[in-house]
């Protein structure tokens, strides 16, 4: 007797049909998605100058925001000070990665 190729494809009784687990938080997972997040905020929204992005945070910024932007600031000033080419850094890393998915050239 010839077996039906669509038997293979039926799961047995006892097999689940879907395997599933534990919700986990994943928000915090990639510091290197969000920090990159950050630096495209720092550059598109506040012109490159965190005085401005401290100065938001401080007076509207959201709890998240207080939580977790505002270390990111602060540790970027201090960074800011021994390396003074990280903004133009920045600007032009964040330029060049919205190039590549642009509709359209992006100008200088």
């Amino acid at each position: 007797m010839m077996k039906s190729h669509n038997a293979a494809l039926q799961p047995l009784a006892d097999e689940p049909l879907v395997e599933a687990y534990e919700w986990i938080e994943t928000s915090r997972l990639s510091e290197l998605v969000a920090n990159f997040a950050r630096v495209h905020m720092l550059i598109s929204l506040f012109d490159g100058d965190p005085d401005k992005w401290l100065h938001f945070i401080r007076t509207e910024g959201t709890k998240e925001e207080q939580e977790y932007d505002l270390p990111f600031v602060i540790d970027l000033q201090q960074r800011l000070a021994s390396e003074p080419s990280l903004i133009e850094d920045m600007r032009r890393i964040v330029r060049e990665f919205s190039a590549m998915f642009a509709p359209r050239p992006l100008t200088a």
